[in-house]
């Protein structure tokens, strides 16, 4: 099987975007397979839970008095909306740091709203509106409550890659990780897409006490991951304590849900990137496994078959996904 998402223009199909998947049960079986299960991806900011494990491992949660808020941002690719940036502010505060100390780069908030309000009160964009702003926040406390020296903690070499990088190989279950440099600097992981879902079969199984509170404080707090009008915030808030999503980057998702019969881990690659693709995607592999009722489906309508708009936000075509058999 393969998964195919049609982007229309009108009802004219424009372009195509391929996509991969793979999900896993509790036997760390597959259940479900499109395209290559040893697949490797770069997992990007979908590595963010299991890199902020190595956070509560330091202490730094009780030595800087984390609440959870600040632990779900820590989880985050985030708008950039005010909400998002206070915590990740507070954050920087607790630990004595300031937002000079994130190395994350800057970049304009996602949500066009916020970026509006910022222009019409004459204020900077600054690297607290930056997607990945609160992992960054993150492996600072982990570097303050470590007490190594904050300003090189983005170094693969460096003490806090180091706790990441275990924590990454521990619940991956693979050794050899190549490595190179994520959008925000810090270093990106490439794994198969395999091991990507066996991951968040553990997260969302709570396989030690790190991942049962990091999946606890991201269901408490959706918002934060991500924010409004974002597929990982809404699938999250919908299954009510039963399933998370983490976009990472270029198409890469991980989604954990929780049934009766068990945790299901699930690991998706979109072949061009596109986010959009990534959203129906990963509604077309849920709907499929029957991990998803159909109230829930009327409710992500939106990402099963997200709108193409133009620049002055008027519909001017869609995507759908696919999933093809090959009958070769």
């Amino acid at each position: 099987m393969i998964l195919v998402a049609k982007q229309y223009r009108g009802n004219v199909v424009e372009s195509f975007h391929i996509g991969y998947a793979v999900a896993v049960n509790d036997k760390s079986e597959v259940i479900f397979s499109a395209g290559e299960t040893e697949y490797p991806v770069f997992i990007h900011s979908a590595a963010a839970p299991f890199q902020t494990a190595a956070l509560l491992e330091s202490g730094a949660v009780e030595k800087f008095k984390l609440n959870d808020e600040d632990i779900a941002i820590c989880c985050s690719s985030h708008n950039g909306e005010s909400y998002q940036t206070e915590v990740v502010a507070n954050i920087l505060k607790k630990i004595g740091m300031s937002v000079d100390d994130l190395l994350c780069g800057i970049h304009p908030p996602f949500d066009k709203t916020s970026y509006e309000q910022l222009i019409l009160q004459g204020r900077r964009v600054t690297a607290l509106h930056t997607n990945c702003s609160g992992t960054h926040a993150g492996m600072l406390a982990l570097a303050k409550a470590l007490d190594v020296v904050a300003g090189s903690y983005i170094g693969v070499e460096q003490p806090v890659q180091q706790r990441i990088f275990e924590k990454i190989k521990f619940y991956s279950e693979k050794e050899k990780i190549p490595m190179e440099t994520d959008n925000c600097n810090s270093p990106t992981f490439f794994l198969p897409l395999f091991n990507l879902a066996l991951m968040y079969r553990k997260l969302v199984e709570g396989a030690d006490d790190y991942l049962q509170k990091i999946f606890h404080v991201m269901n408490m707090h959706p918002k934060h991951l991500a924010g409004k009008g974002r597929f990982d915030t809404d699938l999250t808030t919908i299954l009510h304590g039963r399933g998370v999503s983490k976009y990472g980057c270029e198409g890469v998702r991980g989604i954990g849900v929780r049934t009766d019969d068990g945790h299901t881990g699930i690991a998706l690659k979109v072949l061009s990137g596109s986010w959009k693709a990534a959203d129906s995607m990963s509604i077309a592999v849920l709907k499929h496994l029957k991990l998803l009722d159909e109230e829930t489906l009327i409710k992500l309508e939106k990402y099963e078959s997200p709108a193409i708009r133009s620049h002055s936000e008027k519909s001017i075509g869609h995507i759908e996904t696919e999933i093809v058999i090959d009958e070769s």
